[in-house]
């Protein structure tokens, strides 16, 4: 399908009955603050001592080839954004690449991590919140269930407010770990590269499996597009977004190197606690613990934004159920909101119960990440056109090498496929 075909494919509209469509009320650096967000949240706080233990000082190379594939993803995906605005996002790309049943694929792959995503970013950000105050497993997650609530309660009020609040909170952030890692960069020892590939050079290529988890995100913003002021700022806030990404990762792996604070205990918040408490002293670590609280705001909310969005747009096509495809008065998927904010917090009772970490949860959600980014770079080759087209084709040839290492959850995302397509069958045998 080329991509003048592809793009007069019919856009779904409001049916009678649906309140308002979605509002254009996104300007740049809103957008940038979402597009960093959702790539630049916990993979900050977990690995770069992760993958620093994993493959030692090389594994600063796992880190700049992961930014460089950045750039290709997140043009790519600002392509074909720009192609086609529309909430159904990197799922309207594939579907009309491959037809609606693969879109529809794509979607549900994409919801299906919604419960263990959730559940990551919770008990990360309960963990640095229980160290402030002492607190065990159960505050953790209590925190944690906490902030989910109360992302889904200001994407609730309006994508305005949430993309200020991620704008503010991302700038603090920022700020913060700016100052950690510049006060870190003079006591960096050179002897602490030495020997460069102490674990082997292919321990280069494990961490940076390891890594994609801190790099997925490019896809999430997506089903914002109708929402920009203007179109060409998708381009423009994606290029800032990667070069930010690119500032914050690079230096804190380099200072996590060498200044030795990669850790080591098994704890999630080990190498930032230990590097903040280096450059500032022992009191830094309850600053640290509301830092790491507030970091994991902001890409929770970035991921409420735009899988809202993105159940708002299958319901409209019916690939999911059609109540969900309604927003309220303001425009807000309110609907979808509510659905997610259920389905997340029952994964979250489900942790708790049954003591899960996440280690067992993380490989699901890397699996449907990398599963929707394979078939969305291969939408793209099909409907893009050169030179954009050449960074599709790079996106999907690492995407895809990376997919083979997610093991036996190729199962899982089988299995998601194969509701998906049932749902799909049944939704079409439906009248009306």
């Amino acid at each position: 399908m080329s991509s003048s075909t592809a793009t007069a494919t019919h856009l779904p509209t409001s049916a009678p009955g649906r309140e308002q469509p979605l509002r254009r009320t996104l300007g740049l650096w809103q957008g940038v603050s979402l597009y960093v967000g959702s790539v630049l949240g916990t993979g900050v706080l977990v690995l770069p001592g992760v993958a620093a233990e994993t493959a030692g000082p090389a594994s600063v190379l796992a880190w700049l080839g992961l930014v460089l594939l950045s750039l290709p993803l997140a043009l790519t995906y600002a392509a074909l954004s720009r192609q086609r605005a529309d909430a159904a996002g990197f799922s309207d790309a594939i579907e009309r690449a491959f037809g609606p049943r693969w879109g529809a694929v794509s979607g549900w792959l994409f919801l299906a991590q919604v419960p263990t995503g959730t559940a990551v970013v919770a008990l990360i950000a309960g963990e640095y919140g229980a160290s402030v105050f002492g607190g065990g497993r159960t505050m953790a997650l209590v925190l944690g269930a906490g902030l989910v609530a109360f992302a889904y309660a200001v994407n609730f009020v309006g994508l305005r407010v949430s993309a200020m609040a991620q704008l503010v909170t991302l700038g603090v952030i920022v700020l913060g770990l700016a100052l950690i890692v510049g006060r870190a960069l003079p006591e960096v020892e050179p002897r602490a590269f030495t020997p460069f590939f102490a674990k082997g050079p292919a321990a280069v290529g494990l961490a940076a499996v390891q890594l994609f988890w801190a790099f997925v995100g490019w896809e999430a913003i997506t089903p914002l597009a109708r929402e920009f002021k203007d179109p060409r700022d998708i381009w423009r806030a994606s290029l800032l977004a990667v070069g930010i990404v690119g500032l914050v990762y690079l230096p804190l792996a380099i200072v996590t190197v060498g200044t030795g604070a990669q850790g080591g205990s098994g704890s999630a918040q080990a190498s930032l606690v230990m590097l903040a408490g280096h450059v500032f002293g022992p009191g830094a670590s309850r600053v640290v613990g509301i830092a790491g609280l507030l970091l994991s705001f902001i890409p929770l909310n970035a991921y409420v934004a735009g899988t809202s969005r993105l159940a708002f747009a299958l319901g409209e096509r019916r690939q999911l159920p059609s109540w969900v495809g309604v927003t309220s008065a303001s425009g807000t998927p309110h609907r979808a909101l509510a659905a997610l904010c259920v389905v997340a917090m029952l994964a979250l009772g489900v942790t708790w119960a049954a003591e899960l970490r996440i280690a067992d949860l993380l490989p699901y959600s890397t699996s449907s990440f990398l599963a929707t980014y394979v078939l969305s770079m291969a939408a793209a080759v099909r409907l893009l056109r050169p030179p954009v087209s050449y960074a599709a084709i790079v996106s999907l040839v690492v995407c895809t090498g990376v997919f083979f290492f997610v093991g036996t959850l190729i199962a899982w995302v089988a299995a998601i496929s194969v509701c998906a397509l049932v749902y799909q069958r049944f939704a079409q045998a439906r009248p009306g």
